[in-house]
């Protein structure tokens, strides 16, 4: 093979240089032009979560979604959240499959989470209904790329002894379609336990105070965002909530088990 010529000032000296080193030295020499002329990523925000709400008044009550992405919007929230509700009334999850708008809703665009909140009864009382109707919109769901959250209700507040078999039912049916479980119910039986003046329910015995959204919005805010050990104060809301510090406590602690 014919030498390679490197040429000097002084041309009289020919010196042969072997293609394997010239070919080492010119890769070197690129790499350190590549590494000086890339510049370094800037880091960048994740995009909000998107989260379609299917549910009825427990969903809706005191404006719930809507803590829960103020709550994502606070400062050290990794990652904000919008979200759309479907909520109806006392409605089942057989009532949204019937009417044909949950399936719309789930279509409409691409979510990342999708919350099914079944009426407070069907669980204990038409627990088979549920199951099918929890697997049609998980169909749904999957179909579209994103995660089912089962919101997991609690017991009314005279019939304490409910709370197992509701954590029961939706164990069972989370375990079998993959699904999450936003433990609502534990976190309520937490709080009603560790501070029983707290004032979860409504004269109705059922339905949420501001406290009782507050703290279910709290246990889905941190379903949603595993990496968070607590839930935001949410200063806005506190004319309302009371005993904000047990709450999120509670909160954490059903979401922790």
């Amino acid at each position: 093979m014919r030498p390679i010529l490197s040429c000097t000032r002084n041309t009289r000296h020919i010196v042969p240089i072997r293609p394997s080193v010239l070919i080492a030295a010119l890769a070197a020499a690129c790499g350190l032009v590549l590494a000086q002329s890339s510049p370094t990523p800037a880091p960048t925000n994740p995009l909000p979560a998107k989260v379609l709400y299917i549910g009825n008044s427990y969903t809706y009550y005191h404006r719930m979604p809507a803590m829960v992405s103020a709550m994502a919007r606070a400062d050290g929230s990794p990652r904000e959240m919008h979200a759309k509700v479907l909520a109806v009334p006392a409605a089942t999850l057989k009532r949204h499959w019937d009417s044909g708008e949950a399936q719309s809703a789930i279509r409409e665009r691409k979510w990342d989470y999708v919350i099914l909140q079944e009426q407070s009864l069907q669980p204990l009382q038409q627990k088979e209904r549920m199951y099918d109707y929890v697997r049609l919109l998980d169909k749904e769901i999957k179909l579209n790329g994103a995660r089912t959250v089962l919101f997991l209700t609690w017991a009314r507040r005279d019939q304490p002894e409910t709370q197992p078999a509701l954590d029961a039912a939706y164990a069972a049916i989370a375990e079998e379609i993959g699904a999450l479980v936003a433990p609502v119910g534990p976190a309520w039986q937490v709080a009603r336990h560790g501070g029983p003046e707290l004032l979860l329910y409504e004269d109705d015995g059922s339905h949420p105070t501001p406290t009782g959204s507050y703290l279910t919005a709290c246990v889905l805010y941190l379903t949603l965002q595993p990496e968070q050990s607590q839930c935001p104060s949410l200063p806005s809301h506190a004319a309302a909530v009371r005993s904000v510090e047990a709450l999120r406590a509670a909160a954490a602690s059903a979401v922790r088990r």
